[in-house]
């Protein structure tokens, strides 16, 4: 996902809005995993949002999300922002975060997501990642009940 950052986007210090970077964020994470399952998603948990680089009016943001693990009805996407000066051609890492999506049936269920396939030491990295955020997740969620 693009877009260029705005002027109403931007909070007092004149840089983004950070909950406009998050919600960005959201939107392209659940594209990432409605396009993995076939099927509507929903957000779950939105973990560890690092926030390296703040974006000014006139740059372009850049969103991309990529599945990191798979479990029974749910998925982790990591999702990376980059910003780039568009009268400079200078780019730079903004942000990233990690996003827990539950696939859906027509009547708002949780239903089951195909597996993903870890074919290599990268993807294998990446799935421990992603099965850590979502036990974190899980054990937050057992303490607050």
């Amino acid at each position: 996902m693009y877009e260029i950052v705005f002027p109403g986007d931007l909070n007092a210090n004149g840089t983004m809005f950070g909950g406009k970077v998050v919600a960005m964020m959201d939107i392209c994470a659940g594209l990432c995993a409605s396009r993995w399952a076939n099927r509507p998603v929903v957000t779950a948990s939105i973990d560890a949002i690092q926030f390296c680089h703040p974006l000014r009016q006139g740059q372009m943001i850049h969103c991309r999300a990529q599945i990191a693990y798979v479990g029974r009805t749910s998925c982790v996407a990591r999702v990376y922002v980059s910003g780039e000066d568009l009268q400079t051609g200078d780019r730079f890492h903004c942000c990233e975060g990690w996003f827990t999506m539950v696939a859906m049936d027509a009547g708002g269920r949780p239903v089951a997501m195909p597996r993903l396939p870890v074919e290599d030491e990268a993807a294998q990295q990446l799935w421990e990642q992603g099965r850590e955020i979502k036990e974190k997740m899980l054990t937050r969620r057992q303490r607050e009940s």
